[in-house]
């Protein structure tokens, strides 16, 4: 055999191999890392393989082959970041990347603490909102909404509630009334609809009208048609300030009467006035799941909250929707009502002025048309700026944004954050959409938990102080958070499982957000997977938009 025949034949056995040689195991293996299953178990040393959407392999896969490799030496490996109170039902329609999410490790999000897109109808629709992103409300049903997300992408697996304040400002509309027997047997039609088309459960936000109008009896009404669908109860409770004990008793007693379970959003004591009572609030939670009730919290990890500059309001000033709130605020006598009503009462609403003080309100946003120098200001700044009393200012404010500003609220202790989140029942949420720094998504100054919720905690709670265990945190984030909405195959690193992934540094994770500058992005999140697809790497966003719709438990196919 001449040597060119020689070469010819070793060229052809290669190529013979190579035809011949099975094809990769799996699509991607994460090789080396420490992982936290997120059952709360201790971490330990184990590959895991991806094929398609799911997790097929746990443990020493150095022998196996895949088509993608990630070296996670020295990092941790856990499931997915679950954020059990996002409001990103708009933002991922602008910008389906959602990546000031996704790039803390959230790769589920469920939605519609008080309004949800996918159950808009003509009356609640909030399509000035859509407007500012060049969108337009053009689906009219719960599949549509998600059908349309599905065409535009999204990076974010997303679910919703569904909320009473929806209900009952479709059925009641704006006014502050008892509802009738007809119009609940309305109401929980449309809850019914809302189950049945894959609503997780029903929600409330009881500091805002209308949801605030609704009584103890129309909800517990309500509650038990999500019962009847095995969805649960979550609430934005009456009061989180001054009468925050009443008001998680209200939650418990709803639960108790529906026979569902009961999930408080955002757990806090929101007035100086009360500061060091979270332990009362987190025993009365645990006596509830002592006797038998599936109770927890969700909780942000900050000192301030944030909604709209609105809610300082007395609820008979905003009955009737903005139009009539503008209305009487032009109106110099009910200002005076409403200035006088806010220094001396704290009994039957939130009173968010008294909980904060103008030094405790911050101005985060406003609309392109209002003057943008008020953003990160607090209300004492701008009066003393502009020479005038706190209160001329905050009704300035309102009236020059339309009832349109939004604002945060200092109003909260770092000793009560902190007994929070010791308690084992409570798991993480941003109470935040999904942005960007650029952009229509970049403008305002937003809370900086949407930028940095989970790995503050990662950071700042579990490293520097050892608030919680690492394994602990991952737990809440994960396992708890699934448990707590009944979310099937996620959560966990196990055979079968999705395979949402995030693999991250324990010794550099951290948020770097913070009220003056709140739009950056974490440091110390690798990689993050969504349903096998590589989202997140090193050098960022990859593009990729894997995300897809939570169902709820009514509209889930029986083999999830």
């Amino acid at each position: 055999m001449n040597r060119t025949s020689a070469f010819s034949a070793v060229v052809l056995f290669a190529v013979t191999l190579a035809f011949c040689a099975p094809p990769p195991e799996f699509d991607l293996v994460i090789r080396g890392g420490e992982m936290l299953d997120g059952t709360g178990a201790p971490a330990r040393r184990a590959d895991v393989g991806i094929k398609g959407d799911r997790v097929t392999a746990i443990g020493d896969l150095s022998a196996r082959r895949a088509g993608q490799v990630i070296d996670a030496s020295g990092k941790m490996v856990t499931p997915g970041f679950i954020d059990t109170q996002g409001q990103s039902g708009i933002t991922l329609l602008a910008d389906g990347n959602g990546e000031s999410h996704i790039r803390q490790g959230i790769t589920s999000e469920i939605i519609g603490e008080g309004s949800s897109p996918a159950l808009w109808t003509e009356g609640t629709s909030e399509a000035d909102a859509l407007q500012r992103f060049g969108l337009q409300f053009d689906w009219r049903s719960f599949d549509g909404y998600f059908q349309k997300l599905e065409d535009r992408g999204t990076s974010i697996n997303l679910g919703t509630l569904v909320p009473a304040t929806m209900a009952r400002r479709e059925v009641v509309g704006l006014d502050n009334r008892k509802a009738t027997a007809d119009e609940i047997r309305r109401m929980e039609e449309f809850v019914d609809r809302g189950m049945r088309a894959g609503g997780f459960g029903l929600s409330s936000a009881l500091i805002y009208p209308p949801g605030s109008f609704a009584d103890t009896e129309e909800l517990i009404a309500l509650a038990r048609v999500s019962a009847r669908h095995g969805g649960i109860y979550i609430s934005h409770v009456r009061g989180e300030s001054f009468r925050v004990e009443q008001a998680i008793a209200e939650a418990i007693q709803i639960g108790d009467a529906a026979k569902l379970p009961v999930v408080i959003y955002h757990l806090k004591v929101g007035a100086r006035k009360h500061w060091g009572t979270m332990p009362r609030l987190t025993e009365m939670i645990q006596a509830a799941a002592d006797r038998g009730m599936k109770i927890s919290a969700t909780q942000y990890p900050y000192t301030a909250g944030g909604t709209g500059l609105a809610a300082v309001l007395p609820g008979w000033a905003q009955e009737g929707g903005r139009a009539k709130m503008l209305e009487r605020l032009q109106d110099p006598a009910l200002r005076a009502r409403m200035r006088r009503e806010i220094e001396t009462t704290i009994d039957g609403w939130e009173n968010l002025v008294v909980a904060a003080g103008f030094d405790g309100i911050q101005i985060a946003s406003v609309p392109p048309t209002a003057d943008d120098s008020v953003l990160g200001k607090r209300i004492s700044q701008i009066a003393a700026e502009r020479g005038e009393d706190p209160w001329d200012t905050l009704f300035r404010l309102l009236t020059e944004s339309e009832g349109r500003a939004g604002a945060l609220y200092h109003m909260m202790s770092e000793e009560d954050v902190v007994n929070g989140m010791r308690f084992g029942l409570v798991t993480i949420g941003t109470d935040a959409a999904a942005l960007r720094p650029e952009g229509e998504l970049g403008r305002g100054q937003p809370h900086p938990r949407a930028y940095g919720t989970f790995p503050r905690v990662l950071g700042r709670y579990v490293r520097e102080q050892k608030v919680i265990e690492l394994r602990e945190a991952v737990r809440r984030m994960t396992s708890l958070a699934a448990w707590q909405f009944n979310i099937p195959r996620r959560g966990t690193l196990q055979e079968g499982n999705y395979a949402d992934v995030v693999v991250f540094d324990p010794a550099t994770v951290i948020d770097r957000a913070t009220f003056e500058q709140p739009q950056q992005y974490p440091v110390g999140i690798a990689y993050v997977i969504v349903n096998g697809v590589v989202t997140v790497t090193p050098r960022g966003h990859t593009g990729a938009r894997a995300g897809r719709r939570l169902t709820g438990p009514a509209a889930r196919p029986r083999e999830s």
